[in-house]
């Protein structure tokens, strides 16, 4: 627990005293998790719910988050006693069409957005500094998950093109295969900027822009042809442009369906198209 004295002193004219920003828990609702109590900032005592005990100091709930950074709906209760409170009120939500009732413009504001610009117009002012910390911690995590995320999905990637290393698979595709930048992006499971980067990271040339290789063109007609192919569930996109031609879909249906142009479809009725769905590259 905190150790510490009564100091609940107060301003001039008996409002309560401004942030303690020098107190080394500031922003944060200090727990014993043992024994589930709250600890008071001022004297470092524990207790299942800190209400009525403010008093003693002369603070309110509402005086006391701010005082100390927390957030304006912390609660201030053991963690048993947060759930039974919640449980209870949950079950009056159900029962009570009165409650609800009184509820109901709430749930409204929140449905139709109001809430969040509401907080939205707050973000210029001061924030509580538990909030500051709740929601960098939040970001962290929500990155670090992220970053795991892509770097499985590239390792995945890695192993099914037969690459260990990635600089390898880079050098390959981009520069010995003359795969465009969108072609390598797809093949690794990542972004063109990410694929950028990851050139400039390993000191591989980028083509300057306009500069299109044969191999390159080909990659794209390759994913265009995949991608339209996966959009209506085909294995191969010009025997399911053909027997749907036969069947009387128009040119301008089969592209609406396949959200490729009408040349396009064209083209690959007519059989003018230079490469497959896309391979599998192996070193």
């Amino acid at each position: 627990m905190i150790a510490g004295g009564r100091t609940g002193a107060r301003a001039p004219g008996g409002r309560p005293a401004g942030p303690r920003t020098d107190h080394p828990d500031f922003g944060t609702l200090v727990r014993d998790e043992g024994a589930d109590l709250v600890v008071c900032h001022v004297c470092g005592q524990g207790f299942r719910a800190l209400g009525s005990h403010l008093r003693s100091h002369g603070l309110s709930a509402d005086e006391y988050r701010t005082r100390y950074g927390l957030r304006r709906l912390r609660s201030l209760s053991s963690r048993a006693l947060a759930r039974r409170r919640s449980v209870r009120q949950a079950a009056d939500f159900r029962t009570s069409a009165e409650l609800r009732e009184r509820l109901a413009t709430g749930h409204a504001m929140s449905r139709s957005g109001e809430l969040r610009r509401a907080a939205a117009n707050r973000a210029g002012k001061p924030q509580p500094e538990e909030l500051v910390r709740t929601r960098a911690a939040q970001l962290d995590a929500g990155r670090r998950t992220q970053s795991t995320r892509r770097a499985r999905r590239l390792r995945e990637a890695l192993d099914e093109l037969g690459f260990d290393d990635l600089e390898d698979a880079l050098r390959t595709l981009y520069v010995r295969r003359e795969g465009g930048v969108d072609a390598v992006a797809a093949h690794l499971r990542v972004g063109r900027a990410r694929v950028r980067a990851l050139l400039e990271e390993y000191g591989i040339p980028l083509r300057p822009t306009g500069v299109n290789s044969a191999a390159g063109r080909r990659s794209r007609v390759g994913l265009n042809d995949a991608h339209a192919a996966r959009r209506v569930g085909a294995h191969d996109i010009r025997q399911w442009l053909a027997e749907r031609r036969a069947a009387g879909a128009t040119l301008g249906d089969l592209a609406g369906e396949t959200g490729r142009s009408i040349p396009w479809v064209a083209a690959r009725l007519d059989g003018r198209r230079s490469d497959g769905a896309v391979r599998s590259y192996r070193p």
